[in-house]
């Protein structure tokens, strides 16, 4: 079924640009701010031993200051790199983090309307829009030249929209936000690019949630099978059972999950993560 190798294979290339993301986060962690913690400890030892030399004293102050303005950036950028309290906490402290860092790091004021959910959203969607955001400021600071930003999220039953407005040029490129654009659809989500009422820039990212669904054991069994590539006849051989049986799974599958297709099945069944990837 080349549609859902296609997914699975779009899947592992956002997950090993994820990977990799933590790694050098790992690599930023060990290297430099472990090092710049010793450095920064030794510049207070010494302001204390210069006591009785103001000049060198102010000289190691200086040299702190700038090794904590340091520590700072590269403690901005593992955050950047890899999201811990987008995982630990969920998407809007996550947001109100990232908000929080723009704004001291680049005086871009961004105004944030969030509506708290009632659950966290999946993991991978809360990524993707976590990413969408990162670089849709990322845009209004280094190309759009903005000044202020807002940001809104919003759900209504099983829709849940996020949108971010700027007041910068534009028609300034938009280049940086392919990569977020292809995750955001990849996971069944809208996204569209305009000019606002007023002019402004703005982003509106939408997603249909779908409510939660539970498969039997045996139905995850034949789902597994059939985003494998297997025939009905196949799958019927390989859990032992008749075609029929095998029909009957699917057409309950098809109803819990509102799909009309194998492959709108097992594409549902990758998103949530329920099954592996084909080889």
């Amino acid at each position: 079924m080349p549609e859902i190798k296609r997914y699975a294979a779009l899947e592992d290339a956002a997950a090993a640009a994820e990977a990799e993301r933590r790694r050098l986060a790992d690599l930023l962690d060990s290297e430099v701010l472990s090092p710049l913690n010793l450095l920064l400890a030794q510049a207070a030892a010494y302001e204390q031993s210069f006591a009785g030399s103001p000049q060198a004293k102010m000289a190691v102050s200086v040299l702190a200051s700038l090794g904590r303005q340091v520590m700072q950036q590269a403690l901005d950028l593992k955050n950047n790199l890899h999201p811990a309290l987008l995982e630990s906490l969920g998407l809007e402290p996550a947001l109100e983090a990232l908000a929080a860092q723009v704004t001291r790091a680049h005086g871009l004021r961004v105004t944030l309307l969030l509506e708290r959910q009632r659950e966290r959203l999946p993991l991978p969607l809360e990524l993707a829009l976590f990413r969408a955001v990162q670089d849709m400021l990322n845009r209004a600071v280094h190309v759009a030249r903005a000044s202020q930003a807002v940001i809104r999220l919003e759900r209504r039953d099983t829709r849940l929209r996020l949108t971010l407005a700027d007041n910068g040029v534009v028609e300034a490129d938009t280049t940086a936000l392919g990569a977020s654009q292809a995750r955001v659809e990849q996971l069944g989500g809208q996204f569209e690019i305009r000019a606002g009422q007023q002019g402004n820039f703005e982003l509106d990212i939408r997603f249909t949630l779908q409510p939660p669904v539970e498969l039997t054991a045996r139905e995850l069994d034949v789902i597994q099978r059939l985003a494998d590539g297997l025939t009905n006849k196949q799958i019927a051989h390989a859990l032992d059972v008749s075609a029929r049986t095998v029909n009957f799974h699917l057409d309950n599958i098809y109803s819990k999950l509102g799909v009309n297709s194998r492959t709108e099945a097992a594409v549902y069944a990758l998103r949530q993560g329920w099954v592996r990837r084909p080889d």
